[in-house]
């Protein structure tokens, strides 16, 4: 299996010449997403179970098409919609992920953790095995994970790095209006409650660089969602292609019976000649004997 760092490269280099199309489907989801989002939160409770009509085929269509991108095929943007044509199985993976990462996380937050990598194949074999269902598909996917859970989490944690660049712009923003508020004069000028210059910079200057901060994070989740999810769909293949390689290596009996077959299918022939043979060998030793006694 490839290592982290080689996981990233292939991720570029199926990517290379692609970075608008893969971009360009990440955010025309994230704007469906959003839209439906805001019209359905309107309505109580309906609205909120009928967003999962829209956003788990979607998101599965999504991940779908990363996996194309990632085998050098070439998906056309409505690809992303392929969840709706298989909406039952769809729907009802995404659900049944959400709702057991869920309640796993309801315990502590790791157990959530571990489980959400545990079931992080489940899109992917539905992609692969057309007639396998929902919940076998989940299945398998926690067998397969069996052992690489910590090498996704490392390959996932590569591109959480990315964040510490806004979260760092973060703080000395914050940092930055903090320390005008607290050197603010309340008696400046004899009028309590209003702000020195010094301050007043140092609030607005600490407003800006947590736009700046905004817009980093914004930045940095446009290139590292195609990035990332390419890389994902890679770690599958490479995954399924060790896991059946295992599979064929520890398997033996298919080898063994053949071998079985081979050693006492040849005695069972030597048997046979050398039946053949004891009645010829008889039969030429009465004749001599008669010969004899004559």
């Amino acid at each position: 299996m490839q290592s982290i760092s080689e996981l990233r490269r292939s991720a570029r280099e199926s990517l290379q010449g692609k970075w608008g199309l893969a971009i360009g489907v990440f955010i025309l989801s994230y704007l469906i997403i959003a839209a439906g989002g805001s019209i359905l939160g309107f309505i109580p409770i309906l609205g909120w179970l009928a967003s999962f009509l829209l956003v788990g085929p979607l998101t599965i269509g999504v991940t779908w098409f990363y996996l194309s991108l990632s085998r050098k095929e070439r998906p056309e943007v409505g690809y992303m919609f392929s969840g709706f044509n298989d909406f039952g199985r769809t729907l009802l993976a995404y659900v049944l992920v959400t709702l057991f990462t869920m309640l796993w996380s309801l315990l502590l937050i790791v157990p959530g953790i571990i489980k959400m990598y545990s079931y992080s194949q489940t899109y992917y074999i539905l992609r692969d095995n057309p007639e396998i269902s929902a919940l076998d598909a989940i299945t398998e996917s926690r067998h397969m994970m069996n052992g690489y859970k910590g090498k996704l989490f490392g390959l996932s944690l590569t591109f959480l790095l990315w964040y510490l660049i806004p979260a760092a712009i973060f703080i000395i923003g914050v940092a930055v209006m903090g320390t005008g508020a607290a050197f603010s004069d309340v008696s400046y000028y004899g009028q309590s409650g209003s702000l020195s210059v010094v301050s007043l910079g140092a609030v607005l200057g600490g407003s800006f660089v947590l736009l700046l901060g905004f817009l980093a994070s914004i930045a940095v989740s446009i290139f590292i969602y195609p990035y990332s999810q390419t890389a994902y769909a890679i770690f599958h293949d490479d995954l399924y292609s060790l896991v059946e390689q295992n599979s064929e290596e520890n398997d033996p009996y298919e080898a063994d019976f053949q071998e079985e077959f081979e050693q006492t299918d040849e005695p069972s022939d030597s048997r046979a000649e050398q039946d053949d043979n004891h009645p010829q060998e008889t039969k030429e030793e009465d004749d001599t004997e008669n010969d004899k006694n004559k």
